[in-house]
């Protein structure tokens, strides 16, 4: 049998497209943190407020679209026998229904100029986006206008055929995606592969190999991104936080103490067939998420994603700390526990007699000083007491 592999084929269709039949993808993982996105709108709206269009568009309104950085697009419920035969008879075909109205297309590759081209020629965009006129460029030149008017576009005849194109750009080449959109674009690809039949760890070794990434990272990222889809579920918890730095919950769950809070196996151990977190410790985990992430009452209790391994973690390794963490919300007292009582008390002890012994210094100026005479008595009768509860027999 003759091997396949993804970049194995013949030429795509390639035709200049009106900017009109060219929609927006929903289904883009950099576009999907926002729940139910439905419309035009709603996307375009996203990629205004979240992806500096701006730059783009200082570019496109002056030089137009450059015809060396085509779009990847699939056609919106193509007719059937559209991709039969030759390239040549496939790109007539679809020219024609695309001059009849027949026929739109869905951006795979290219959300971002495509957003920006529509709010360039399109004064209503504007004007539902509250556009202020100086804030974005506007289209003064006819040409140009009518450059951004057709878009070249490499037309495929499906999804499925981009996957392995835009796993290698994405995930493993120059043009990252950020740490969500990696793992939106892991799951959906792992579970298009297991609806037609694969099983989940033959999906993931596909992805893999189409992405050229044989580390551990894909099944990392995949349970997490499990995990958050469980909080959203199960706990109907806010997860825009969370895929605005969906990084800090990889670093969360790479650490042995987290994982035994919350019940996560590792990447290695995880059944992804099943749910990922026990139902008896989803609670933990909403504590967790909240300490990370805030829940829209409360703030995060971290300031730093260091923190999460330096000191989040040691507290929920001890139930002691983690008692008074849930308590009182405290991250720095309840990393002052985490090493147990006694070391507490004895840091707690060792602090006040440092500070005693720094104020010997300098007391004397203060002979007659009424707050410093009370502070001392005060801390003497604190002293004495501490001895006598030491001391005591009972």
């Amino acid at each position: 049998m003759e091997e396949k592999f993804a970049g194995k084929g013949r030429r795509r269709p390639q035709l200049d497209l009106p900017l009109g039949k060219i929609l927006l993808d929903n289904a883009n993982p950099r576009l999907a943190k926002q729940k139910d996105l439905a419309t035009q709108f709603d996307l375009i709206k996203t990629l205004y407020e979240g992806f500096d269009l701006e730059e783009v568009a200082l570019s496109m309104s002056e030089n137009g679209y450059f015809d060396e950085e085509p779009i990847i697009v699939v056609p919106k419920n193509p007719p059937t026998g559209l991709f039969d035969g030759d390239t040549d008879t496939i790109q007539k075909r679809i020219d024609g229904l695309v001059k009849s109205n027949s026929i739109e297309f869905v951006v795979v590759e290219g959300n971002r100029r495509i957003g920006t081209a529509k709010i360039l020629l399109e004064p209503d965009l504007r004007t539902r986006l509250k556009i202020r006129e100086e804030s974005f460029p506007k289209v003064k030149n006819g040409e140009v206008a009518e450059d951004l008017s057709l878009i070249p576009a490499i037309i495929y005849s499906n999804r499925e055929d981009v996957g392995p194109y835009l796993g290698v750009r994405h995930i493993t080449g120059l043009l990252k995606w950020d740490a969500y959109a990696k793992a939106a674009y892991i799951a959906q690809t792992v579970e298009e592969k297991v609806a037609k039949g694969l099983s989940i760890d033959d999906s993931i070794k596909q992805v893999q190999l189409q992405i050229a990434d044989r580390s551990d990272v894909i099944k990392k990222q995949y349970l997490c991104f499990k995990i958050m889809k469980e909080a959203e579920d199960d706990l109907n918890f806010e997860t825009k936080n969370i895929k605005d730095k969906f990084s800090l919950l990889t670093v969360a769950l790479n650490s042995p103490a987290i994982r035994l809070y919350v019940g996560s196996p590792t990447h290695k151990d995880a059944k992804f067939d099943s749910r990922i977190i026990p139902v008896d410790k989803i609670e933990q985990l909403r504590h967790l998420l909240t300490w990370i992430y805030g829940d829209g009452k409360r703030e995060p209790i971290l300031s730093d994603s260091r923190r999460i391994t330096k000191e989040l973690a040691p507290v929920l390794a001890s139930k002691d700390a983690t008692e008074y963490l849930i308590k009182n919300n405290n991250l720095e007292e309840a990393y002052e526990r985490s090493e147990g009582e006694r070391n507490y008390i004895v840091r707690k002890i060792n602090t006040a007699s440092s500070n005693i012994k720094f104020s010997l210094s300098f007391a004397w100026k203060y002979k007659k000083d009424k707050e410093v005479h009370d502070s001392v008595k005060e801390c003497a009768s604190a002293i004495t007491e501490l001895q006598k509860m030491i001391t005591s027999n009972d």
